[in-house]
């Protein structure tokens, strides 16, 4: 398993943390999330592969939140 942490703008409260959680949770390949709307973070665990962390940013992109490079 690997870790990573993403920048994401557009978080402002918990229940942004939640939603950007639930989709990127849903996401084959991944092991753990948690996000941070104060640090606008999102740090999660998982599989390795490249095509999983596309699809991680696909879902926060899904969800109206920015990741940012």
């Amino acid at each position: 398993m690997v870790e990573a942490t993403l920048k994401v703008a557009g978080m402002h409260c918990p229940k942004c943390d939640a939603r950007v959680e639930k989709a990127v949770s849903a996401v084959v390949g991944v092991a753990s999330v948690k996000a941070d709307h104060e640090a606008d973070l999102v740090t999660l665990t998982y599989d390795g592969q490249p095509s999983t962390l596309d699809a991680v940013r696909a879902a926060i992109t899904e969800q109206d939140f920015a990741v940012e490079d």
